[in-house]
């Protein structure tokens, strides 16, 4: 496995779970000032896992797409 490989690993990885905590943080305040427990929650945790999913998605159509087409990110020379 490549460093390029691992590193998008982790980002897909963070990603996930960042989007989990924003959401769940999120719902959670929403549920105390609001006294929607645990509606707002439970949405802000749906809501977060889409959003982590569609920027991990995002990450490995990025990294498939420059896979295919050679480029390791490199600068490109003429």
């Amino acid at each position: 496995m490549s460093h390029r490989q691992t590193g998008v690993a982790y980002r897909v990885l963070v990603d996930m779970i960042a989007g989990l905590l924003v959401g769940g943080f999120l719902g959670y305040w929403l549920d105390r000032w609001l006294g929607w427990a645990p509606y707002a929650l439970v949405t802000g945790l749906v809501l977060g896992f889409v959003a982590g999913v569609n920027n991990a998605w995002r990450a490995i159509r990025q990294y498939s797409k420059e896979a295919a087409g050679g480029d390791d990110g490199g600068p490109r020379l003429p």
